[in-house]
C-alpha cells in the first residue's frame, strides 16, 4: 500500500479489482500509477506497477493478435494518429482541423471507438485518427502502422506518461507533443512540418495541381508518382522556382512550391 497515496489512487486500485477484461485492468493500472505518490519510500511500488502494466499489455497485444480485427484503412497523403488521455481535448482538435463531428462531452472517457477525418493542408489530404483514451490493444496496433503520433496532453506529467505508454508498448512511431492549449493552426503546422514533407505542382495547361512528396524527392520520384511509363519516355522537364523556369532531368532534387512541366519522347 502506498504511503500518503490520494484517495483516487485507491479509487483506481478498486477499478482494477473489479475489471472484467484487460482493457479495463489496463486503464485502472495506467490511473494507479498517476495517481501513486512521487517520493522516494514508493519507487517499488510504481516499478511494481510498471512492470504489472508492461506484462498485461504484452498479454492483450497477443490475445489481440489471434484474434481479426477491422484496421482503418490509410487515405490520403499521410496517417497521423491523436493520442492523450481522457478530456485531453482529441476530439475537438480532430473536428477543428478536420470538420469530423466527434462527440465531446465533459464526461470522461466519451470517445469508445477510433475517430476518423482529413485535414486539408493547403489541398493536400492528411488522414487523422483519433485513439480511445482507454489504448486498447487494438487501438495501439493502429498507431504502430500511422505515419505520425501526435501527443495531446494537459501538463508534463501526462506528457511523460504517453512517452511511457509509447515505449512500454513498443511503439517507434515518429511522434510530436502538443499541448491542450496550443492554437489550431500551431498543431497543424506541427503536424506537416515532422511529417518532412514538399509540395510540388503539375502544370498541365494553365492548371497548377498539388502533390506532395517526401524531402529530397527528384523530378524521377514526381514522374513516377503520375504514370510509370513517364520515366520510360521522359525527355526533359521545365521546372518553375521563384519565377525562374530552368530545363532539369530526372535526377534534378525538388524544393517546395516547385512547379514542374514534363516533355516526353
Amino acid at each position: 500500500m502506498p504511503i500518503n497515496a490520494p484517495v483516487e489512487y485507491f479509487k483506481a486500485e478498486e477499478k482494477f479489482k473489479n475489471a472484467k477484461n484487460d482493457d479495463e485492468k489496463i486503464l485502472a493500472l495506467e490511473e494507479m500509477i498517476r495517481q501513486c505518490p512521487s517520493h522516494k519510500g514508493a519507487e517499488n511500488l510504481r516499478a511494481q506497477l510498471r512492470s504489472k502494466l508492461s506484462k498485461l499489455k504484452k498479454e492483450s497485444l497477443k490475445k489481440s493478435k489471434k484474434k481479426r480485427r477491422p484496421g482503418i484503412t490509410k487515405e490520403g497523403e499521410a496517417q497521423v494518429c491523436l493520442m492523450g488521455f481522457t478530456q485531453s481535448g482529441k476530439s475537438t482538435i480532430l473536428n477543428k482541423l478536420t470538420g469530423a463531428k466527434a462527440e465531446i462531452s465533459d464526461h470522461p472517457f466519451t470517445t469508445t471507438k477510433p475517430e476518423v477525418g482529413m485535414l486539408d493542408y493547403h489541398k493536400i489530404k492528411i488522414q487523422l485518427i483519433e485513439i480511445p483514451s482507454t489504448f486498447g490493444s487494438e487501438y495501439l496496433g493502429i498507431a504502430k502502422n500511422a505515419d505520425l503520433i501526435a501527443l495531446i496532453y494537459k501538463n508534463e506529467k501526462e506528457k511523460n506518461d504517453l512517452l511511457d505508454m509509447l515505449k512500454d508498448n513498443f511503439i517507434r512511431v515518429k511522434h510530436i507533443e502538443t499541448r491542450q492549449r496550443d492554437s489550431f493552426d500551431s498543431i497543424k503546422e506541427k503536424i506537416w512540418s515532422a511529417l518532412e514533407m514538399i509540395i510540388v505542382y503539375t502544370k498541365n495547361r494553365k492548371k497548377l495541381s498539388p502533390m506532395a512528396l517526401p524531402k529530397g524527392s527528384a523530378i524521377k520520384d514526381f514522374a513516377q508518382r503520375i504514370h510509370k511509363d513517364f520515366i520510360k519516355h521522359f525527355r526533359f522537364a521545365r521546372l518553375w522556382r521563384n519565377k525562374n523556369m530552368k530545363q532539369v532531368g530526372l535526377n534534378y532534387i525538388l524544393e517546395d512550391g516547385d512547379v514542374i512541366e514534363l516533355h516526353m519522347k
